[in-house]
This record gives C-alpha cells, sequence and structure tokens, in this order.
C-alpha cells in the first residue's frame, strides 16, 4: 500500500528594507533635494526675473503711447511743491508713487493708469517681497483719498533737462538721461525696507522701450540705510546717484560711475 501524501506549508518570507537599506535610501532622497531645490529655486527666480522684464516693457509701450497723445511728454506729477521737500515738485522727485491721496491726483506713473496700461498689475513686480502687489493695488481700486505705491522707481523729471521722450536731455553730469524707470530696492529700516529680486539683481527700462537685467554689485542701485539719515536731502542726493548709475549702465560698469558733484 502506498502511503498517504502529505504537503507541509511553504515557510513565508518576509520581505523589507533593513535599517542600513532604509538609511541609504533617505540619504540618497537628501541627496538628490540638495541638488533640486536650488535649481528650482533658481529657475523660479528667473522666470520672475523674465516676468519682471516684460512688465518693464510694456510699461515702456504704454509710456509711448501716452507721449503720442501728449506731443511727446512724459507722464508725471503735479509741479506743486512737495510736502516734505518744497525745494522741488511732485514731477521733479523720482517715485514709485502713483497715485496721492490727499490732492486725490496720479503721480509718476499713475496717469498711465487712466487709459494706456491696460494691466495695471505690471506695475507690480513679482519678485516684490512686500505685500504691496496686493495691498497698493486694492488701494488703487478702492481707496482714492490713500496714496499708492508701485515696484518700480521712475524719474519723472528728475536728473534730466527736457520732458519729452525722444529726448530727455541730459543728467547733472551730463551723460543722456536715457533710463526711465528700474526695480525699487530700500535696504532701510523696518518700513523703509524693501527689495525686488532681493535687491541681487535690478531691471532698468530704457528711453527706447528697451530693457536689461543687470546685477545690483554694491548695492549701486539701492537707496540704503545710510541715506535715510538726513531725508529728505540724503534721499533726494541717492536717488540721483541711482539714476545717473542707470544712465551710465546702458553702456559701462555701473559701479564706476562717476560721483556725483
Amino acid at each position: 500500500m502506498g502511503g498517504r501524501a502529505t504537503f507541509a506549508e511553504p515557510r513565508r518570507r518576509w520581505v523589507g528594507f533593513t535599517l542600513i537599506e532604509l538609511l541609504v535610501v533617505v540619504a540618497i532622497i537628501a541627496l538628490l533635494l540638495a541638488i533640486l531645490v536650488p535649481a528650482l529655486s533658481q529657475a523660479r527666480a528667473q522666470s520672475k526675473r523674465s516676468v519682471c522684464l516684460s512688465n518693464l516693457r510694456e510699461i515702456g509701450l504704454a509710456l509711448h503711447a501716452y507721449g503720442m497723445q501728449y506731443g511727446g511728454a512724459i507722464p508725471r506729477g503735479p509741479a506743486t511743491p512737495l510736502p516734505y521737500f518744497s525745494e522741488q515738485g511732485w514731477d521733479e522727485w523720482a517715485s514709485n508713487q502713483v497715485w496721492i491721496g490727499e490732492l486725490e491726483m496720479p503721480n509718476g506713473l499713475g496717469p498711465l493708469l487712466a487709459r494706456d496700461l491696460r494691466q495695471p498689475r505690471v506695475l507690480f513686480c513679482p519678485a516684490d517681497d512686500t505685500n504691496d502687489p496686493i495691498e497698493e493695488f486694492e488701494k488703487l481700486e478702492q481707496h482714492p483719498d490713500q496714496d499708492a505705491f508701485c515696484s518700480y522707481l521712475y524719474r519723472q523729471r528728475d536728473q534730466t533737462t527736457r520732458d519729452r521722450l525722444e529726448n530727455l536731455g541730459h543728467n547733472e553730469l551730463d551723460f543722456p538721461a536715457r533710463a526711465l524707470a528700474l526695480d525699487v530696492n530700500s535696504l532701510g529700516p523696518d518700513e523703509l525696507h524693501r527689495t525686488n529680486h532681493r535687491a541681487r539683481v535690478v531691471n532698468i527700462l530704457y528711453l527706447e522701450g528697451h530693457a536689461r537685467t543687470l546685477e545690483n554689485r554694491l548695492d549701486v542701485f539701492s537707496l540704503r540705510a545710510q541715506d535715510y539719515a538726513g531725508f529728505p536731502v540724503s534721499v533726494e542726493r541717492r536717488l540721483n546717484e541711482i539714476l545717473v548709475a542707470a544712465d551710465y549702465a546702458e553702456h559701462a560698469d555701473p559701479t564706476k560711475t562717476p560721483p556725483l558733484p
């Protein structure tokens, strides 16, 4: 007689990571993150710089559309004296202010908002590190009694001898006045601290409508903390230096801009 066949239950084999294998996987993931995160951050920063350049080019188109309607003139604020610097009018002070709440009048690039600038949000840099792109845009839409500011410094008639787009004349160093607008970078304390692109680079719009990106080496395009110590005279002088450096930067190293008298 044949014996009865028996079948033993196969032994189960548990498959999993050992502690060492798990540590290796974690180390590989950490290495990949260390490589990818800076690259992604750099890509985002580059994208924001590109959008910022596009904003300035669109502002340039709006400026020229405005000029075609007003005999070639640049938009600017009122000529009445500044409340904090009576030696100059609103239209003689380079500024990122686009609306004067007290006067309920546009300033700087503000006149473009009436008809020439179809997308007001281009007045705000995507790499603006303040809450201005939200708060200031809301003021423009809902609070005409409040001052409103944008992300770009616009020269108006500061450091020019003419107010026409085809020719702004010369700056204080007798160089052609060529820069129209650029990123605002202020390294002042508390609420006076605001930058675009972390003040590392600056985008500049020039007279014919072209824009370019430059490194902000030695903070040549920044209002520094010490510039606020003698407000308003010290700030006015620093704004002049920034504008002259922006003019000079079109064809030369801005860090080698000759000093103002």
